[in-house]
């Protein structure tokens, strides 16, 4: 693991920021595209705006989506509706925006269409933002979910995965999800969780013991990744 602490959350916003736009220049200047995959929720929201502040060829860029709660882009939990209305603004305006919920009412029925989908994003992915969750999830890779060992298959071909999470006040009424698989996260040039508090400071360091069965553990030891925490 790259560890990366701060002292409080604008410098680590700051520092975040610097490293996220070096990555995504570094593909335009490679290949003339760069693919973005972010995470919803309130912590990612300052590094959003941060972001949209910045020059860069976002016409060029894609952005997408970690994972999805299975609801429609109206609903108030949607992470496409967080992402678009964070970033549809300033620079990053121009960028394409790609989501994941689809007509079908089940993600499991949707997961052919999804992968379709997200084949026309540029891959390996060159940036990957992860959050999470006090219980160890990352993405919607939620500890004893359904799907979740096919979404973890080391082999999986598959970009995205469907999976239902145990109800808890975690996952709120929303336990079907749509995620990233561990291989397509694993695979990404640049893998960043960003985290901040204390208690999830510890949920994390618990997860990286290796009987640790926590999914951010368990893609941890699949892949290093860097972590980004302020309190």
């Amino acid at each position: 693991m790259i560890w990366h602490k701060f002292d409080n959350r604008d410098e680590m916003v700051a520092a975040l920021k610097r490293a996220t736009k070096e990555k995504l220049e570094a593909a335009l200047d490679a290949r003339g595209q760069a693919s973005w995959l972010v995470s919803g929720g309130s912590t990612p929201k300052p590094l959003f705006e941060a972001m949209s502040a910045e020059k860069l060829a976002w016409n060029n860029v894609q952005i997408a989506l970690v994972d999805e709660r299975w609801v429609d882009i109206g609903h108030p939990r949607s992470n496409e509706a967080f992402m678009r209305g964070a970033l549809e603004k300033g620079e990053t305006a121009a960028a394409n925006f790609i989501g994941m919920k689809t007509e079908h009412t089940d993600p499991f029925e949707a997961v052919e269409t999804v992968n379709e989908r997200y084949g026309t994003i540029v891959y390996p992915f060159d940036s990957v933002l992860l959050g999470m969750g006090p219980d160890g999830h990352t993405a919607s890779l939620f500890p004893d979910a359904k799907g979740l060992d096919s979404a973890f298959y080391p082999e999986c071909r598959n970009i995205c995965a469907a999976l239902t999470a145990v109800k808890s006040d975690v996952t709120g009424e929303e336990v079907d999800r749509m995620s990233l698989t561990a291989a397509a996260i694993t695979k990404a040039h640049h893998v960043v969780l960003m985290i901040t508090g204390e208690e999830k400071l510890r949920v994390l360091e618990e997860a990286l013991d290796p009987q640790s069965r926590l999914p951010i553990g368990r893609l941890a030891r699949r892949k290093p990744f860097e972590v980004y925490w302020a309190p």
